[in-house]
């Protein structure tokens, strides 16, 4: 696994920390996907988190990490310190096109090496119960599901969330 302070980079992308230019391509890939399931986004209140990102992520002690392929920002992932030893994985998206490359697994791999170097034991998460693609990437880097769920987004009432926890392994 590739420490995440390095930067994870070819000819072809980059992994690497948000910065504030960064924004528009993370709205726009964060807006596809909203737009696959007929979500709306709300600034205001539910992904409030996405106006001032630096803010949110980064000047608390978390992180936000972008995919850049070809000068394109094509995915995202973000860490939030929680309570104790745990934190959280959020955002973790891609445009469409770049599905199904291993790129998801890249981003979670930053984050989950971000979270094991800041001696993160348990990672943490929400995840729409249709995005079952992004919950076979997580069962594979060992996040269980739980019976948790929630609905809290008032734009998107078919909105519900299922809760996964990852337990720091042994050898990690």
């Amino acid at each position: 696994m590739t420490p995440p302070e390095e930067i994870q980079n070819t000819s072809a992308f980059t992994i690497r920390s948000y910065l504030p230019e960064d924004h528009p391509g993370v709205i726009n890939v964060i807006k596809s996907v909203m737009d696959e399931y007929n979500y709306i986004m709300d600034f205001g209140e539910f992904d409030s988190d996405l106006v001032d990102i630096q803010s949110t992520y980064q000047d608390p002690g978390g992180e936000f990490w972008v995919l850049e392929i070809d000068h394109t920002i094509a995915g995202t992932v973000a860490a939030m310190p929680r309570q104790g030893e745990t934190c959280e994985l959020k955002r973790l998206y891609l445009l469409k096109g770049h599905r199904g490359r291993g790129w998801g697994r890249r981003l979670m791999e930053t984050m989950l090496g971000w979270a094991r170097l800041h001696g993160f034991r348990r990672v943490v998460l929400w995840s729409d119960v249709l995005f079952e693609p992004a919950h076979n990437l997580y069962l594979k880097a060992g996040f269980r599901p739980t019976q948790e769920t929630r609905s809290i987004d008032p734009n998107n009432p078919s909105c519900v969330e299922r809760f996964f926890v990852r337990k720091k392994n042994r050898g990690e």
